[in-house]
Parts: C-alpha cells; sequence; structure tokens
C-alpha cells in the first residue's frame, strides 16, 4: 500500500503515544548526567560517594532486566498496546520516587523502575512500530523514535544543570504523563497480534485505521491476507521450539540478539550518563555542562540526518560506518588520555572533537539500528522470546559497561574504557559486513522470506 498521506496521518496518530514514550525514556537516560554531579557536590538532598553514584547509573540496567522479564509476560497475552502503556507508567513511579528521594536508597529503586520502563520500550517499540507501519515508511518511523529519545535527553542536558535537584526530578513526569494519555487515546493494537489470536474482523478494522482508509478497500484487503498467510506460515512451522530451529529463525535471532545484546560495548549509554564526569577528566575548552549540551545537539542532529539515510543506503552499510567512526572517536580518545598531555594547549579539542566524531557517527547507525533489525529480523512466534531475550542480555552487559567504567579508569587509567570500546566497535564493523543482511524495502513477508531463502523482489510501496 503506497504511503500517501491518508496513511502517513494515521500512522503518525497510532504511533504519537510511541513516540512520547521514547522521549520520556530519553529524559531518563538523561537525567543521571547532571544530577549525579549535583548529588556528589552536595547541592542535592544528600551526597554519594564515587561507588554510591556507579550503583545509581547502573541499577537502571538491572531494572532492564526486570523489564524484559515482565514485558515478555505482558506482549502476547495482552497484546501490543497494553504492554507499551506499562512503561509510562513505570517512569511515573521514577519521577515520584526520585523527586521524593532522601537517602541512596530511594534512587536505587527509582532507577530500577526507570529501567523497567525503559526495557519496555526498548523491546517492544520498535516491533509494535515495525508491526504496524508500511514498508517504505518502517525506518523512518523507527528513527524518529529515536529521535525523539534524543530530544528527551537534550532537555535534560540543557535543563538539568540549571535548575534544582528536584525541578529537575519532575521535569521526567511531564513526558511519562503525555506518554500515557497518547497511548490510551490514539494508539492501535497491531494487526499482526490480531491476526495471532484469530480475530480477522478486528484485524480489519485496525488495519483500516493505520491506513486511513476503508475496509472496503482491495489494497486493504491485500495486505490483511498477506499478514494473515505470514502468520499462518510461521504457525505451520509448530512449536516454538520447532520454530526457532528453522534456518530463517536461527539466521535472524543469532544476527538480531547478537546486535542488540552487546550494543552497550559501542560506548554509547556509559558515556551519556558519565558525561560531565568525562569532561571534568578529560578537559575541554568548554565547561562541562556546557560540553555535554554541545555532544548532545551534535548527536541529535546527526540522529534528525539519518532519518534521510536509513532508506536509501541501508540498515547494514549504516550500521558498518557508524561503527568505523565510533572506533576512529574512540581511539583517539584512549591516545588522549593514555598520553597525558598538557590539557591547556592546543590539544585540549581532542576531548570534545573524538567525543563529537563519536556521537555524530553512533547516531548514524549504532544507535538507532540494532533495535530496528531486532524488530525486523524476528518472525513473529519468536518474537515473545527473543525480544525479551535480547534485552536481558543488553542489560547484562550494559550494567557490567555500567558498573566497571570508573573502576576499570581507576585501576589502569581512564585510557582503558575507551580502548576497549574502540576494539569493540572494530569488531561490529567486521560482524557487520559479514552476516547481517539488507532489510530496506522489504515487508516483514519479505524479510522472512529473505531468510528462509525463498527472497522475492520488493514490491514498490
Amino acid at each position: 500500500m503506497a504511503a500517501g498521506k491518508a496513511v502517513w496521518m494515521a500512522q503518525a496518530r497510532s504511533t504519537a503515544g510511541s513516540m512520547m514514550v521514547a522521549a520520556s525514556c530519553g529524559v531518563a537516560v538523561g537525567w543521571a548526567s547532571s544530577a549525579v554531579v549535583k548529588l556528589q557536590d552536595r547541592t542535592g538532598p544528600f551526597q554519594l560517594t564515587d561507588d554510591q553514584a556507579s550503583w545509581v547509573v547502573s541499577l537502571n540496567d538491572v531494572g532492564i532486566l526486570l523489564g524484559s522479564l515482565l514485558s515478555g509476560l505482558c506482549f502476547s497475552v495482552l497484546g501490543r498496546r497494553a504492554t507499551l502503556l506499562l512503561c509510562p507508567l513505570l517512569l511515573l513511579g521514577w519521577a515520584a520516587l526520585t523527586f521524593a528521594a532522601t537517602a541512596p536508597a530511594f534512587l536505587y529503586v527509582a532507577r530500577l523502575l526507570s529501567g523497567a520502563g525503559m526495557a519496555v520500550h526498548f523491546v517492544y517499540g520498535n516491533v509494535y512500530l515495525a508491526e504496524v507501519s508500511v514498508r517504505s515508511s518502517r525506518g523512518l518511523l523507527s528513527l524518529l523514535t529515536s529521535l525523539f529519545a534524543m530530544a528527551g535527553t537534550l532537555l535534560q542536558f540543557c535543563v538539568g544543570p540549571y535548575v534544582s535537584y528536584r525541578t529537575q526530578a519532575w521535569l521526567g513526569a511531564l513526558p511519562a504523563a503525555a506518554a500515557l494519555v497518547l497511548l490510551l487515546l490514539f494508539t492501535v493494537e497491531s494487526p499482526y497480534y490480531l491476526a495471532m489470536r484469530d480475530r480477522p474482523d478486528e484485524m480489519l478494522a485496525a488495519l483500516a485505521r493505520l491506513r486511513g482508509c476503508s475496509v472496503e478497500s482491495d489494497a486493504l484487503r491485500d495486505e490483511a491476507h498477506e499478514i494473515e498467510r505470514t502468520v499462518e506460515r510461521q504457525r505451520s512451522a509448530g512449536s516454538l521450539l520447532a520454530a526457532l530451529c528453522s534456518p530463517a529463525s536461527r539466521r535472524a535471532a543469532s544476527v538480531g540478539v547478537v546486535v542488540q545484546a552487546t550494543a552497550p560495548l559501542f560506548g554509547e549509554s556509559v558515556l551519556m550518563a558519565y558525561a560531565q564526569k568525562i569532561f571534568i577528566i578529560s578537559g575541554s575548552p568548554l565547561g562541562d555542562a556546557q560540553s555535554a549540551i554541545v555532544l548532545y545537539v551534535a548527536q541529535a542532529s546527526a540522529c534528525l540526518a539519518c532519518t534521510a539515510l536509513v532508506d536509501r543506503w541501508g540498515r547494514r552499510t549504516l550500521l558498518s560506518v557508524s561503527c568505523l567512526g565510533n572506533c576512529i572517536g574512540m581511539a583517539v580518545l584512549s591516545a588522549y588520555l593514555g598520553a597525558s598531555p598538557d590539557r591547556q594547549g592546543p590539544l585540549q579539542w581532542i576531548p570534545l572533537a573524538s567525543l563529537l566524531l563519536f556521537v555524530v557517527s553512533c547516531s548514524l547507525g549504532a544507535n538507532p539500528v540494532p533495535g530496528l533489525l531486532l524488530a525486523e529480523l524476528l518472525p513473529q512466534r519468536a518474537k515473545p522470546l527473543m525480544a525479551p531475550l535480547s534485552m536481558m542480555l543488553f542489560s547484562v552487559t550494559a550494567f557490567a559497561v555500567s558498573k566497571s567504567f570508573l573502576a576499570l579508569g581507576e585501576a589502569a587509567g581512564m585510557f582503558a574504557p575507551f580502548a576497549v570500546f574502540a576494539a569493540w566497535n572494530a569488531l561490529a564493523v567486521a560482524f557487520t559486513r559479514l552476516f547481517v543482511p539488507e532489510t530496506k524495502n522489504k515487508s516483514l513477508a519479505e524479510v522472512y522470506g529473505m531468510l528462509s531463502g525463498r527472497e522475492e523482489a520488493p514490491k514498490q510501496n
């Protein structure tokens, strides 16, 4: 079905809640950068030690693990829409506990809630978008979601350093409340979920709302038949275990899960959490707060540029180019920190320049593409198991990276963690070129056929 104005308007309505969910997750991601500095500088309601600060940052990743389990139980039983509703509810709990915190324990629980809310979005936000969008807009909608997340983080970076701790906390409640309202009013259940639950009339009605046309439309009925055939073909694989044993599912699961689960080793999440602290350590011609703002403005701008490239260059090219840029940026910063030059001379620009290269290249692929690939590659029957599994592995990796970042820097020198990030990005370039399939301009049915060795020429829509 062609992505005309009516289709775009219908998809915009139904995905508005998911976009605002992404923004609320971005606010929670950006909170730590300036809030942790406040709490360590005694400008908050209590003071954190370095060890307590590392727990505040890393427990968010433990929350992602818990949220993956929770959302996995809801996804197939309650549906995509009800699962997405969990995210703003959990983030509202995070904002309330953060505002009321009088001791580190409050923040530990709050960060578990924020991580759980993020997990719902990270696991199923892209899955929902992939299932409700037409193929020509799927990549763009996914990247717009990433852009909304970055806008939320940018809000924290721009406002957080200049307001009180408690004002910064309640800022997190605003996008979460807006997301809850939009999800309740406008979000349409996924046609794939309704087809899997044998509710054909509801599936056709939902598809009509998503495409902005009548249920009598021939193009709509053709798309509905394609969805039903895809679901039926995947059901015919037998049990979930049997489905996962098929060559197509094995290839999709291995590629999608590896790319998603190892994403924290690119280095972006820990960089955003410790942005101000990194600039305090490395030095910058600008202030640490101003440098962090410049960093995130550049990242958001690059993500905006990526929306024009994802369906032109393709997922694999963007991911490999992105990881190459990440590798160069991290290698330069590691070399600078290892050499310990005079940080008042012309070389003082190197940390900011190398981190700018990193965040720009990361936004072109390493940030948005893994979640998009996972949503596109996994067969319907595998999603309830493999999507939360990938996020659980992601959370374990992210926790290890966040918890060990400062400890590794203190033990071996701050150049060491950045050297690890550079090495991993170099490996990711090779993995992407060798194993990641290209999915641009393919429907989910065509992606499944490609992985099964039955690739068809993509239709024009």
